[in-house]
């Protein structure tokens, strides 16, 4: 998902330019919240029949390299200043484990969409051991959040419903406050246009309950002009915490190296994790997610089906399309740095299905599964329906090691 970015500038590479940065702040462990363990509840309109589930896992995920980070003028050091004055520096990162989708992330969900339910699980040390329920939300109590933060579509004064309708977009962060100004790290200016807050750090797990209809059935709709780009088109995106709190594509940002040539998007980039495309060009179909991933490292994953992968011919059972036949896929997809996974998922227009994104440090693997509430995996019933409080390190690699729908 590119957007405009309206800053002109380069970092200065040249033996002038300041040390690199030693590195930026991981930022709070968010702490184990209480409750978990219990299942959502459907009315009988709400469930399709019971589909296979798909997943596609990346391996071999990050790299050495660096993406341009604001820094405070004050206190520095900028290696490059725009044209209205913001001071960037190179931050660089040595290692290549998951790199930088270990960073802070934050969430941004793109409707027509409807949630359930909304979770995140995180180690309680990056090693094996267990995994904490640090964030949930749930529709049966959409004002008793714990550990999460909603902006966008007017969360801040109304709360998060559950409901995002079509062109919406509603960020979803950790609780934990960010404080910007004088010499915070990312820097952002002091807090004049809301709450900012962090994202989750290191190793996560995103677990998500949601359907995805047309957008004339969802209603809610921030926009009727159906000739737009992103009209009926929801989205599940990850970015670095930085670049939603400099208010994502604004005039200073680590999205690119260049801001002028923003269309590279070689910075700190972006995650799209489950996204439909609708570009009204080849490109448009309103029934099958893009996955891929791109920054400093090079471009990962795979973009739109386009209209030839239709999905009219197959049957409601399938989650996971094989591109090439456009068939179901004959069993869970493959993917890493050097080939795509040659597989799509089906947007669940009729019915929720639970989407689980699970980044894995230690394995430096990226796991995405699709899974119908009728039809959970025996290696993942310790995970769902019941989303508890706690999960084994051994639950975790189940949901890593899982392969659908064989």
């Amino acid at each position: 998902m590119l957007l405009a970015l309206l800053c002109a500038c380069t970092l200065n590479q040249g033996p002038g330019s300041q040390p690199p940065d030693a590195g930026q702040n991981p930022g709070p462990t968010p702490a184990p919240v209480d409750g978990g363990g219990s299942g959502a509840e459907f009315d009988p309109s709400e469930l399709d029949p019971a589909s296979h589930g798909g997943t596609v896992t990346f391996e071999s995920i990050g790299a050495p390299g660096w993406y341009p980070s604001r820094r405070d003028p004050e206190t520095g050091p900028c290696d490059a200043y725009t044209a209205s004055g913001c001071c960037l520096s190179k931050h660089t990162i040595e290692s290549d484990a998951l790199t930088p989708w270990d960073e802070d992330l934050i969430v941004t969900l793109r409707g027509p969409m409807k949630l359930k339910q909304f979770a995140v699980y995180q180690p309680a040390v990056e090693s094996p051991g267990p995994w904490n329920l640090v964030s949930s939300w749930d529709e049966r109590s959409p004002k008793s959040s714990q550990g999460l933060n909603f902006s966008g579509n007017n969360t801040e004064k109304n709360g998060f419903s559950g409901t995002i309708g079509t062109e919406c977009l509603v960020d979803v962060s950790t609780s934990e406050d960010f404080a910007c100004g004088p010499g915070s790290l990312p820097y952002c200016p002091p807090q004049g246009s809301g709450k900012k807050t962090w994202g989750w750090s290191g190793s996560k797990l995103f677990v998500m309950l949601a359907t995805m209809p047309h957008a004339a059935s969802l209603g809610h709709a921030c926009s009727n002009n159906s000739n737009g780009n992103w009209f009926d088109a929801p989205w599940m995106g990850l970015s670095v915490g930085e670049l939603v709190r400099a208010g994502a594509f604004g005039s200073c940002q680590c999205y690119a190296k260049a801001p002028d040539k923003w269309y590279l998007g070689d910075g700190c980039g972006q995650f799209n994790v489950f996204e439909v495309v609708n570009d009204n060009n080849e490109f448009r179909n309103l029934d099958v997610f893009s996955t891929n991933m791109f920054g400093y490292a090079g471009y990962v994953g795979e973009g739109p089906c386009g209209s030839r992968c239709k999905v009219d011919s197959l049957g409601g059972e399938v989650d996971l399309i094989d591109k090439s036949k456009v068939t179901e896929a004959a069993q869970g997809a493959v993917a890493s740095p050097t080939r795509g996974p040659g597989a799509a998922f089906r947007r669940p227009v009729s019915g929720y299905r639970y989407f689980l994104v699970l980044l894995d440090v230690p394995t430096r693997t990226v796991q995405l599964a699709v899974i119908h509430p009728l039809s959970v995996p025996a290696p993942v019933g310790a995970l769902l329906p019941g989303l508890p409080a706690q999960l084994d390190a051994s639950t975790i690699d189940a949901v890593r090691t899982l392969r659908l729908p064989r």
